[in-house]
């Protein structure tokens, strides 16, 4: 029996770039390597960190994608 996904998490707002990553201000608490996905939900990147004080977080994305995200972007994980 598979998991049924139930759609998309608000994962953060992008606050930072910082060369491949992007630092958001965390809204949702992800698994490490749980996979990102912008406001249109495609694919860029993946949770490698999440740091901070635990009702103030920070949510750090690997990004696999070469497309740039303004400040104030907004993420999110499938649940």
């Amino acid at each position: 029996m598979s998991k049924l996904k139930r759609g998309p998490v608000f994962l953060g707002i992008l606050l930072h770039n910082v060369g491949n990553e992007a630092v958001l201000k965390g809204k949702a608490v992800p698994r490490l390597g749980v996979k990102a996905y912008d406001e249109e939900l495609n694919d860029v990147g993946y949770v490698t960190n999440i740091f901070g004080p635990v009702n103030s977080h920070f949510v750090a994305i690997k990004l696999t994608t070469d497309k740039k995200y303004p400040q104030g972007s907004k993420f999110y994980i499938m649940e």
